[in-house]
């Protein structure tokens, strides 16, 4: 026969407050955290209580607070009551309430910090790479002439802006893809190249629905990035004017 001090073994390390110890305490006899069975759930946690004074240790004040509420819940549990709960009456409160609603809290949080821990021990496993550094000599958002890409977008919304295009609602189905960004690099090539001077911005994007004035901009801005292409600008707001580079007529 086991001895009465081997019955019941806590690991006090692993509780933090007595809301932990009840959760733990509610989770080992399987019960009902909304219909918690007091005189168990009592005599267990002062038992708890009772090992702690053995073994020496000093018990917090919060453990005994928390060992007089149960106690009050039970013994309202127990002693007849006036009030005690009948079918029709709605106004009667269980006792055990507010120590649910505080159980059911600190289960929330115990959750989420578990999960905030799981995140972190996964962040740990990746090593990221530091920022490389800026070479002193990148032109960062600049084009040839120091012409800003700014620019470039300020022209393209108000193009957007004047054309009105209509929103076509998405297909449902996937269709096959109408316009390519190396198409219109190759029209557009075609285009500066027949004019032996500068293009109006606005004159690429005469016709075309909405996708294909998208691709088209797209298309500018990777001539742009390969420096086949320049854009200028004589004043702030002004119109855009696209011409190809010269070395790049060159080697056409």
């Amino acid at each position: 026969m086991a001895n009465e001090e081997d019955v019941l073994t806590f690991k006090l390390q692993s509780f933090e407050g007595p809301l932990d110890l009840l959760l733990h305490l509610i989770k080992q006899n399987e019960m009902d955290i909304y219909d918690i069975e007091m005189v168990a759930i009592t005599s267990q946690y002062l038992d708890y209580l009772h090992r702690m004074k053995k073994m020496q240790l000093d018990i917090a004040g919060e453990y005994l607070v928390m060992a007089a509420t149960l106690l009050n819940i039970k013994s309202r549990l127990l002693l007849p009551n006036e009030q005690a709960p009948q079918v029709e009456d709605e106004t009667y409160e269980d006792p055990r309430e507010e120590l649910v609603q505080q159980l059911l809290l600190h289960q929330a949080f115990k959750e989420a910090a578990a999960n905030l821990k799981g995140f972190a021990d996964e962040r740990q496993q990746l090593i990221s790479r530091p920022q490389a550094l800026v070479p002193e000599d990148a032109k960062l958002g600049q084009l040839e002439d120091g012409l800003e890409v700014k620019a470039l977008q300020q022209a393209f919304v108000r193009l957007l802006t004047k054309k009105k295009l209509e929103v076509v609602q998405a297909p449902r189905q996937v269709q096959a893809e109408r316009y390519t960004i190396k198409d219109e690099m190759q029209r557009l090539n075609r285009l500066l190249q027949e004019n032996h001077k500068p293009v109006l911005f606005t004159a690429l994007f005469e016709n075309g629905d909405r996708e294909e004035i998208v691709t088209t901009f797209l298309a500018l801005l990777e001539l742009v990035k390969r420096k086949k292409v320049v854009a200028s600008q004589s004043e702030v707001l002004g119109d855009l004017m696209i011409e190809r580079k010269v070395d790049a007529i060159e080697s056409s």
